[in-house]
């Protein structure tokens, strides 16, 4: 048929002895020859393949390689049917664990690295990948196809094994039909297309309830971002966090390319966290960056703990290195790693620097970061003399219901949340009072800028000014070119 193409002519004949030493996972199988002209006949018409929607896959790849966690959320190496684009796939996925840019050159250098570069035909190959290739919206057609042709392909080669072993009469019948349905079933649960739409289950069995590890901040399961200035004290609630989740049992891990270990080191010793089995924390002090959220070792770290563990990432620009933060392809590529290890089960907040413009005071560059969270908080600290004491939680994005603020306090060692119901306003004039201390003189609209950038609203912040007046505690006078001016006169403001 056109558009469709088969591989496994005489001329791989040896790949497909290989595959049937190796067998199903997890089987010892010994190469047995074929000896009957009917199966080699079966051998050079060739194994089910599409080479039109591989190339197109590692194509789509080479366009936007943000697209590669999709995909090898679903196919494999093994799964294409050409050896030198299971390379080529192989490498992009050694590219895409150290934090690369999967592209033509950093593949092709990645290739000649291994001197693999002229078993995948060279460079005109690469680029004639993706050269001329559309845009194309939707992959997954193409991901069933090959998922599909692999599986034939693994049909095939155990029919073929079996076959042999019938052929050869040199173990008893009910041997052959027990490895042949161990065989298959391996197929089926390793191998298989995806998961119909008639058998997906219902939500609900899934579960019925949002579970917190620290309700409302930290849902299980979840992606938070924690947003603020450099010093707002961010990190040392995400670690006070990672304590008090310590403290219930539960693992947590840091992810950190922001910190010193001195700094770590000081942190920990501040709020009373000590190592332990249940605290990993990796930093570049240990003689290499922080591993990636979704790289092998950290999934099979975060699937071995029971319960789910707390992860930390410090901080997202730092894991971005090479990509452009105000680039929606790249932050969401970034976030899809922190979003694998929450479907896993892992709660994971993602540190992430504000920005300084009025239309980007939540976080900095691409507007995917908030679209791709399920909670996320705007931190302010609060204190007239910038050391820690209050700190304002902010929430600007929530997929479970909340909103509002969370005020925190920290004192001794301890990060304690204020449960009081009028926390939140009362922190917010304390933070107004704070500006018009450090500022005498201050005008209305200066005073509304810095006010919110701290996340208060310009209404807000205006109509303190005007009580402020009117109470005697705020004096208002003329300044140069008649403009409006601001000094606090003392008092405490609620």
């Amino acid at each position: 048929m056109p558009g469709w193409t088969t591989v496994g002519s005489p001329a791989k004949a040896s790949e497909l002895n290989s595959d049937m030493k190796r067998g199903a996972p997890g089987q010892k199988v010994q190469p047995v020859p074929i000896r009957r002209k009917g199966a080699q006949l079966a051998l050079e018409k060739g194994l089910p393949a599409n080479i039109d929607a591989e190339r197109f896959i590692l194509g789509s790849i080479l366009l936007d390689d943000a697209r590669f966690i999709d995909v090898a959320g679903i196919v494999s190496n093994d799964d294409f049917a050409l050896e030198k684009h299971r390379r080529i796939f192989g490498r992009m996925k050694e590219l895409h664990e150290r934090g690369e840019k999967i592209d033509r050159v950093t593949l092709a250098n990645e290739l000649m690295r291994w001197n693999e570069l002229d078993s995948v035909d060279g460079l005109s190959y690469l680029v004639s990948l993706d050269d001329g290739l559309p845009h194309i919206s939707n992959l997954g057609s193409y991901l069933r196809i090959i998922r599909n042709k692999s599986t034939l392909r693994r049909i095939a080669l155990t029919a073929q094994h079996v076959m042999n072993r019938a052929l050869m009469a040199e173990d008893d019948p009910e041997q052959i039909l027990a490895g042949a349905a161990e065989m298959l079933a391996s197929i089926g649960k390793t191998c298989g297309v995806s998961t119909a739409i008639a058998d997906l289950p219902a939500v609900g069995e899934l579960q019925d309830v949002v579970r917190y590890i620290r309700e409302p901040e930290l849902p299980e399961g979840a992606v938070i971002g924690l947003t603020g200035d450099s010093g707002s004290g961010k990190s040392t609630l995400a670690t006070a966090w990672a304590r008090d989740v310590i403290a219930t049992g539960r693992p947590a891990c840091f992810l950190d390319r922001e910190n010193s270990r001195q700094g770590v080191h000081d942190r920990m010793k501040r709020l009373g966290l000590t190592d332990g089995p249940r605290l990993r924390w990796s930093g570049g002090w240990i003689g290499e960056d922080a591993p990636l959220p979704d790289a092998p070792a950290v999934v099979e770290w975060v699937t071995a703990c029971d319960p789910r563990p707390l992860l930390v990432v410090d901080s997202t620009v730092a894991f971005m290195a090479g990509s452009d933060e105000n680039n929606a392809s790249d932050m969401r590529k970034f976030l899809h790693r922190a979003r694998r290890l929450a479907d896993l089960g892992a709660t994971v907040v993602v540190l992430h620097h504000d920005g300084k413009a009025d239309s980007a005071r939540d976080f900095r560059g691409s507007s995917d970061f908030k679209a791709a969270l399920d909670m996320a908080f705007h931190c302010t600290n609060v204190s007239s003399d910038s050391r820690l004491d209050r700190i304002r939680l902010r929430c600007f994005k929530s997929r479970f219901g909340f909103s509002g603020e969370i005020v925190y306090h920290y004192a001794d060692g301890r990060m304690v949340r204020d449960e009081r119901s009028h926390a939140p306003e009362r922190t917010a004039a304390e933070l107004l009072t704070g500006i018009l201390r450090l500022n005498p003189g201050i005008t209305a609209g200066d005073f509304e800028n810095r006010a919110f950038r701290q996340g208060i609203a310009r209404g807000r912040a205006r109509d303190f000014l005007g009580d402020g007046v009117l109470e005697g505690s705020i004096e208002r006078k003329s300044g140069p070119k008649n403009a409006k001016q601001y000094m606090w006169l003392g008092g405490e403001r609620e």
